[in-house]
């Protein structure tokens, strides 16, 4: 007994030291992949930000949570002493805790539009929740609608654009949701005071963007607490821009709606944005405390914590790096077109290896405007990587195919995980791209 005992200690040590060599491995990962790829090219972007900041008189900057942390601290290190001054500042929000109570100002129609749209694995407990349901108001209010047992279905985007007409006969859900919004309305107009939105000075905000509704909602906010402002956005990349907004509001440094197909077709959203992270839960509200009013958080997101410290370290030492060249004006700071670093990122996203697909696809992300239990790159059988080929995806979209597509947030690093026939899987991905982006380029222009 004693013998087996020691032996089973033994193992035991074995598996730790394994478990702490993965894990240094890991790192050791993510470290160079930060200090190569993603500081370099983050601090190229918060460059461009404060530089255009100072062309256009803007002297304070917004950094939307949780993506605009990095940025944030960039831009910390990277104006200071500079002229003209840019006060930098984080601001702690989201698309959920802004848009639930900007859903009070709002028609139902308006407002299933916002729910009713598509993402990865989207079922009907999901568009429920984006009303600022909980759980129980969810059961109910799909019991009412007669489909309580689908809760947790994968829904097809033909159906997801027919549930809007079911849920607009819904009062139970649309009771829900004004009450929501009512409750919120309140305390989201008081941290927008707190922070200084409206006071009387010039400012912006700064995020990684892709559709502009965060500034859309953000300037509906202000606009009923009489702010006449103008709100201007800085993004990475913007895919679209709210019908109802101003285009010359919203300025993009590496891609915007129209053009830079080549760019689309290599980059990640997802990707970017959960490197590029907080690792704190996400804002879902405020509330009011007794020294004003502050932000309330889901839980932290399970195993993301230690990469993103480690990327945000990376982009700190970058940018201290790089402030030393830096003339002190900052009309004198001289931007390059995204070069080296953005080919350098293009490569991790678009053509991953192994092991980076493994780091980084084992996040934990979510597609929707609250956060779930997914993972970043989800493990696909090659039959479900091949219904994300052009063909099959379009059947899908068009209604034809009555299951829905087995989707990741990255599907390179599905591909790569998978490992099998990753060449051609990877050509197909890019043809699809191409094929959604031309696509959306000729809705952009028939808006015009």
């Amino acid at each position: 007994m004693a013998e087996k005992a020691a032996g089973g200690v033994q193992r035991g040590g074995a598996d730790m030291d394994r478990t702490h060599t993965t894990e240094n491995a890991v790192m050791e990962t993510v470290r160079s992949c930060a200090r190569e790829i993603l500081a370099p090219a983050m601090v190229e972007f918060v460059k461009w930000i404060l530089r255009s900041a100072g062309e256009r008189n803007i002297r304070r900057v917004y950094f939307l949570a949780r993506d605009g942390w990095p940025m944030y601290r960039a831009a910390r290190i990277l104006s200071r002493a500079v002229e003209p001054a840019v006060d930098c500042r984080y601001l702690c929000c989201s698309r959920y805790a802004l848009r639930i109570p900007c859903f009070s100002l709002m028609e139902k129609q308006e407002i299933a539009d916002q729910i009713c749209v598509g993402g990865v694995d989207v079922t009907l407990q999901k568009l429920l929740k984006r009303g600022g349901l909980d759980d129980g108001e969810v059961r109910r209010a799909a019991e009412e609608l007669g489909r309580e047992t689908e809760l947790d279905r994968i829904l097809p985007y033909r159906e997801i654009d027919r549930l809007r007409e079911s849920l607009m006969e819904g009062e139970l859900f649309w009771s829900y949701v004004y009450r929501h919004a009512g409750e919120a309305y309140g305390p989201a107009s008081a941290w927008i005071i707190q922070e200084g939105l409206l006071e009387p000075v010039r400012y912006a905000v700064a995020d990684s963007g892709w559709t502009g509704s965060m500034q859309l909602t953000l300037n509906r906010l202000l606009d009923s607490m009489s702010y006449r402002g103008k709100l201007e956005g800085f993004y990475y990349g913007l895919y679209h821009i709210p019908e109802k907004a101003d285009p010359r509001d919203y300025h993009v440094y590496y891609f915007g709606p129209e053009g830079r197909i080549k760019r689309k077709v290599y980059f990640s959203n997802c990707l970017f944005e959960s490197v590029f992270s907080q690792p704190e839960g996400m804002c879902i509200g405020y509330e009011r405390t007794e020294e004003g009013v502050a932000p309330l958080r889901e839980e932290v997101r399970p195993g993301n914590g230690a990469i993103l410290d480690c990327v945000t370290r990376e982009v700190e030492e970058q940018a201290g790096a790089e402030k030393e060249s830096l003339p002190e004006r900052l009309l004198d700071w001289h931007i390059q077109e995204p070069g080296d670093a953005q080919r350098r990122l293009a490569r991790l996203m678009a053509r991953p290896t192994r092991k980076e697909a493994e780091v980084f696809g084992g996040m934990a992300f979510s597609d929707d405007v609250l956060d779930g239990g997914e993972t970043l790159a989800a493990p696909l059988s090659e039959e479900q990587i091949r219904e994300n080929r052009f063909l099959a995806r379009g059947l899908s979209m068009s209604g034809l195919r009555r299951e829905p597509v087995h989707e990741s947030a990255w599907m390179e690093g599905s591909i790569l995980l998978c490992g099998r026939h990753v060449g051609r899987h990877l050509w197909h991905n890019r043809l699809y791209k191409y094929a959604l982006y031309y696509r959306k380029q000729m809705r952009e222009r028939k808006k015009r």
